[in-house]
């Protein structure tokens, strides 16, 4: 492809030289040949240029190095700001590596064209513009004719709130309701912005109103529950106050925000009124939908969009919380490393972004900071959950006596409480399990599955460590096929079942599924390793060692390793009665 590209440029070159020659008087030929050469010598220099400036770019974002993208694209677009795809490209990196200024700088200058065709550069420049309090600039940049649903609601919620800042508060609302059209899902979030923004303008009693709404429907977000509450309390309905902070935790589950506001209404204290600017209340319009499309999505999409808010609203910790939780999941572990430490003690958030850290640390390789993490935040006595965390990371760092301490620790709290929760109790299990307790084990995993007998992993785990055992094996059987009618499509319950007929003699239907099981998780070498002994075992010697090479590269212990190497000398251990070499 690059041998073309600069074929195709030397061609434009000559052309241009022959034409210039051409026309010049005959005197001047000389000269005008050599002013014609160099003009098409830069020419394609220049393109060369780009083309390079472009593969980098394209490299750096299929490598998920968004700053190297973001840098050449943005080079590229400063030539060609009439390159709607370059430009966009070179925006949506910056954004993704949370470079505001960057974004900034390379939509300030496309082409009106561009910005009326772009969505996202316009979206830039409208938050900016808010940001700096420049509010009569936005409603130029918000218009909608081209965007997609999400686009046309978030910026339809940045042209509400400039005319809030504008002080026309009647006239926001009605932009803030309308940016949602007719999606039902869309106009209750557009509704809870209303109620910030009700209570922004000073509109307590009809914020109130909308907040009884939203509280009968269940979809308060966790702004406007801490909103309601704090009205409620204020008003003197403190028992109210907290029955929609425990509502809302009930539904939703842990949320720091939620949790610090219901704690200090426990403890007695005023809450007081949180009102918000233009900036905050953009800032949310902007990360709520990003948090709700970050619910949907396993990759680090909605970080364009978090940076954005956080352009708008630096305290917006809940954004840099989830930001970091996308770098983090999409393989840019440093970076949210980085993104975490940000966060400041004093905010609700930074308890779970211990949590977070600790998690990113392990991801990034750090696990001895890891582990001295874990260990610290033990000792200061962690809430609930982020001692379930610490627990877990414990264990994914082989400290499994420390964690089975912890776990017990929870557990025995728990009961105490009347808590009876699966997890643990399966947790703790598997922990009894890999120290070779296999009784405390046993009543552990029975204990979670009395407790959520529909549980895929607990159905599949029990099923499968009686199979390998020799124990009940039909009744283990029944498990790990109920297990996978729940999740047909895992490869790890799939390869239980394979491995349970394979214990069982049943070696050509363990082929059967031990090969699908291959097929939708072909990087997983425990299920590469059984596929080779059920290969063995029917006699297909060198796809069988073919399987158990793969495996290999899939390991990092050395004793696993090795045992598989012996393996594909003996064959396998269980069945040495039928080896040949």
């Amino acid at each position: 492809m690059i041998k073309a590209r600069h074929f195709t440029a030397s061609l434009a070159g000559l052309t241009a030289l022959l034409s210039a020659c051409t026309m010049m008087p005959q005197a001047d030929s000389a000269l005008a040949g050599e002013a014609a050469f160099a003009e098409a010598d830069g020419a394609f220099h220049s393109q060369a240029g780009d083309m390079g400036d472009f593969l980098i770019a394209r490299y750096a974002s299929l490598t998920n190095d968004p700053e190297a993208a973001a840098e050449n694209y943005a080079r590229i677009a400063r030539i060609h700001p009439g390159d709607r795809s370059i430009t966009e490209r070179a925006v949506f990196s910056a954004l993704l590596a949370n470079d505001f200024p960057l974004a900034l700088s390379i939509s300030s200058q496309a082409g009106k064209s561009v910005l009326d065709e772009t969505s996202l550069l316009r979206l830039t420049l409208a938050a900016d513009a808010i940001a700096s309090e420049n509010f009569l600039a936005v409603s130029d940049l918000t218009a909608r004719s081209q965007s997609g649903p999400f686009h046309t609601m978030v910026l339809g919620s940045l042209e509400a709130w400039a005319e809030f800042g504008l002080g026309n508060l009647a006239q926001a609302e009605l932009k803030l309701m309308d940016a949602a059209g007719e999606d039902a899902y869309l106009r209750g979030i557009m509704l809870n912005s209303l109620a910030l923004m009700e209570v922004a303008g000073g509109q307590d009693e009809e914020a109130l109103e909308t907040l009884e709404v939203l509280s009968a429907n269940g979809t308060l977000i966790a702004s406007t529950a801490d909103t309601y509450a704090r009205l409620l309390a204020e008003r003197g309905k403190r028992d109210a106050a907290r029955d929609v902070l425990q509502t809302y935790l009930e539904q939703t589950g842990h949320n720091p925000r939620i949790t610090d506001v219901l704690e200090r209404l426990e403890a007695g204290e005023e809450l007081g009124m949180k009102r918000l600017t233009a900036r905050e209340g953009a800032a949310l319009a902007i990360y709520v939908p990003a948090a709700a499309l970050a619910a949907q999505s396993a990759d680090d999409l909605p970080g364009v969009y978090y940076s954005i808010a956080l352009h708008l609203d630096p305290d917006l910790q809940a954004a840099r919380a989830l930001f970091a939780d996308a770098l983090d999941r999409s393989g840019r572990s440093e970076e949210a490393i980085a993104m975490l430490e940000a966060i400041p003690a004093s905010s609700p958030y930074h308890v779970s972004a211990t949590g977070q850290l600790a998690w990113a640390l392990y991801r990034a390789g750090r696990k001895d900071e890891a582990l001295d993490l874990a260990r610290r935040t033990l000792e200061g006595e962690p809430q609930r959950d982020l001692k379930i965390q610490m627990a877990d990371l414990l264990s994914s760092l082989n400290q499994d006596e420390e964690s089975l301490v912890v776990f017990d620790e929870i557990i025995r709290s728990d009961e105490a409480s009347g808590i009876d929760d699966w997890r643990l109790y399966y947790a703790r299990g598997t922990l009894h399990e890999a120290l070779g307790r296999w009784p405390q084990a046993e009543e552990d995993l029975l204990k979670a599955k009395t407790l959520n007998p529909d549980s895929p992993e607990v159905l599949n785990h029990l099923g499968y460590s009686w199979v390998d055992r020799g124990l009940h094996l039909e009744r283990g059987m029944d498990l790990i096929r109920q297990a996978l009618s729940l999740r047909p499509n895992s490869g790890a319950i799939t390869d239980s079942l394979g491995w349970g007929y394979y214990k069982l003699g049943d070696f050509e239907r363990a082929v059967h599924y031990l090969e699908l099981a291959a097929e939708i998780q072909p990087d997983l070498a425990e299920i590469i390793d059984h596929l080779g002994d059920a290969y063995w075992m029917t006699g297909r010697r060198l796809e069988a060692r073919f399987q158990w090479e793969r495996a290999i590269t899939l390991l990092e212990d050395e004793q696993d390793i090795h045992r598989i190497e012996r393996k594909m000398l003996t064959g396998p251990e269980t069945q040495a009665a039928s080896r040949t070499p």
